[in-house]
């Protein structure tokens, strides 16, 4: 059976690369580091425990056709300029000692943004480079799931995402910036002849019309603070022409308070329209309940509010939940379900409640996670409370993850990440009979959506698309088999169908969905 993405990145970064490089979104990157001369010889590293490997291929055309992803949302994305800027800051990028990455496109990204060209040179390198070398595979857009050809193994077939609705535009902060996006839209659509199948609102960067959510942590913090109140009047006229044209909106990197404003948008206004998530994890928790596990007091800096969250176990041994609002809180789960949506899983380590920092807990600190919640938001964000430095700090330290037990997981990180990945899953499972959906109707609304190659750092169980086939195997084996996974999670083995559940994560649950709303 082949295997379905909702959410992955194979052309990028060969457009980070010196054009002279000649690189195609079929190009196995590995990142490396120039040392100099050694023994008489240009040398170089690899650089993975610099930059988690996101920089190296996790899925370029090559390793999605021999995975088997023939079926995949093919996200196109310009890199904001404070993600150059960021990369920029750090020497070892900015003097060239990374191969392939060229300082000079990032220069050009910080300076001269448009962001528009960028999407175009996204989907020209892929429209140019259809063909394999060799011609033995090739990939192609669809503009319908009937054009998809389940049995030719030989082809990927891509259904067309856009991450940020600042990849329309030309410059965000420019007065014509939304005029600029209609305009963009209906340039690409008669350039291309390719169909937007869905769209991320925000992004990583402060923009206007959609308040995003914080969610970059290996670039200095500043750069990413999220500005704004939800979604402004221009961001609803943007939201009401999408669905005109049949486009969906993706709900992920949304802020809390937007993605408070959106749901309720579709509930009286676009009833019919599913709401999706496309790269998602959950944060475990009640929405009500997502600033009680703080480690400290909200502090106040530069327009925004820092909050800290203490890391909850999770279901299963060896697990913890990400609380920060990037994540999706369980009455968003319940409310994506029954618009008849989905959500697509993340397999990014730290998404997935994987602690990003290990210093200091052999000192035995708590892990946290940090995020920044917009100064307009916070009222919205920490109601009751007016004032987010009068939040009451409710930790349960016999709940709470602590450095010690990172310490004992960070050597096996290989076998430890399963059970992050699955303790997602179980939680999935306690929503919907919490709210009393059946399980056989809600197993069928959740996907993989790695996002893969969008600058993550992957879980170290699937590193890349070619280890997706022996996860799925593993996935299945590990619920067919584990009692302790079962007894753990507080729902009966007998009560879910394990075969359905993991083939329809990763394939079925997917297509049965695009067959609806993908004519």
């Amino acid at each position: 059976m082949p295997i379905f993405d909702f959410h992955i990145h194979p052309s990028l970064k060969e457009l980070l690369a010196p054009e002279e490089a000649r690189l195609s979104p079929w190009s196995k990157i590995e990142a490396k580091l120039k040392i100099g001369k050694l023994f008489g010889q240009e040398t170089q590293i690899g650089i993975n425990s610099l930059f988690n490997h996101t920089l190296n291929s996790q899925a370029n055309l090559s390793q999605l056709q021999q995975a088997g992803v023939n079926l995949a949302g093919i996200v196109l994305y310009s890199i904001e300029k404070n993600i150059a800027r960021g990369v920029l800051e750090r020497k070892v990028a900015s003097n060239g000692r990374i191969n392939p990455l060229d300082p000079a496109v990032l220069i050009s990204i910080r300076d001269t943004p448009s962001y528009y060209s960028w999407l175009c040179k996204n989907i020209d390198s892929l429209l140019k480079h259809s063909d394999s070398e060799g011609g033995k595979a090739r990939f192609r857009f669809i503009n319908s799931i009937n054009e998809y050809q389940p049995d030719a193994t030989n082809i990927v077939h891509g259904i067309c995402m856009i991450e940020g609705i600042h990849c329309l535009m030309d410059d965000p902060d420019a007065p014509d910036a939304e005029e600029s996006l209609f305009r963009n839209l209906a340039d690409f659509q008669q350039r291309y002849k390719t169909k937007i199948f869905a769209i991320n609102l925000a992004h990583m960067q402060a923009m206007p019309f959609f308040t995003h959510a914080f969610g970059i942590q290996f670039i200095k913090d500043e750069l990413f603070y999220p500005k704004g109140n939800g979604i402004t009047q221009a961001g609803k006229r943007i939201v009401k022409e999408l669905y005109k044209q049949n486009i969906l909106t993706d709900l992920k990197h949304l802020s809390f308070v937007a993605r408070q404003q959106l749901i309720e948008l579709h509930k009286y206004s676009y009833p019919g329209i599913p709401l999706i998530c496309t790269h998602a994890a959950f944060t475990g928790i009640s929405s009500r309940n997502r600033y009680a596990q703080l480690y400290e007091k909200p502090v106040e800096r530069m327009g925004v509010w820092e909050i800290r969250h203490v890391k909850r176990r999770g279901h299963l041994s060896n697990s913890a939940f990400n609380h920060s609002s990037i994540n999706l809180y369980d009455e968003e789960v319940i409310d994506i379900l029954r618009s008849g949506g989905l959500i697509g899983l993340s397999l990014d380590q730290r998404i997935l409640g994987y602690p990003a920092e290990i210093i200091g807990y052999q000192w035995n600190i708590f892990p946290t996670d940090h995020e920044y919640i917009s100064a307009e938001e916070a009222l919205a964000f920490f109601q009751p409370y007016t004032d987010p430095s009068n939040v009451p700090i409710i930790r349960d330290p016999e709940s709470a993850q602590t450095g010690e037990e990172i310490q004992a997981q960070e050597p096996i990180t290989s076998e430890i990440h399963y059970s992050y990945f699955l303790n997602q899953l179980i939680h999935f499972l306690h929503i919907v009979k919490q709210a009393g959906i059946p399980f056989n109707k809600a197993i069928g609304q959740i996907c993989i959506g790695s996002d893969f190659d969008g600058l993550i750092n992957p879980i170290d169980c699937c590193n890349n698309a070619t280890e997706m086939p022996e996860f799925q195997y593993e996935i299945y084996r590990r619920l067919k088999r584990g009692r302790k996974i079962w007894k753990e999670s507080g729902i009966a083995k007998k009560e879910v169908d394990i075969e359905q559940l993991v083939d329809g994560l990763f394939y079925s649950n997917a297509l049965h969905f695009l067959q609806n709303h993908f004519k």
